[in-house]
């Protein structure tokens, strides 16, 4: 029997490992084997199933090429975790960096431009 008492911080971590890898082109079998684990465990990390420690989170840091803090990055404690299962590796990337406009206008004429295009194909 399976609980899913998962803190929101893990499952956060999760999805940053899950992000990162997936924007390196990384499956989970070869992320597993550079940090020598399986990628079962990759899974239950990526999930937030399992906490990460400090030390693999920094193996991990290393083979993906970020600093450790990539992976509190945009963490609130309390707020809720987003998930976006459906979601492409290249829309995760875009979202996030959005978030990072800082000029509201600069967001808005982005959007615009979005929408345009989608409606007209292209």
């Amino acid at each position: 029997m399976e609980k899913n008492n998962a803190h929101p911080l893990d499952i956060h971590i999760g999805q940053q490992l899950r992000l990162r890898r997936k924007m390196m082109g990384m499956s989970q079998v070869v992320l597993g084997k550079e940090v020598a684990v399986t990628f079962q465990q990759i899974q239950k990390y990526e999930l937030g199933r399992n906490s990460i420690s400090a030390r693999r989170l920094h193996e991990f840091a290393g083979v993906l090429q970020v600093s450790p803090m990539y992976f509190y990055e945009a963490y609130e404690p309390g707020a809720p975790t987003p998930v976006s299962p459906g979601l492409s590796v290249q829309a995760i990337h875009l979202a996030h960096n959005f978030e990072r406009i800082g000029p509201k206008n600069v967001q808005k004429q982005i959007c615009d431009l979005v929408r345009l295009l989608a409606g007209n194909g292209g």
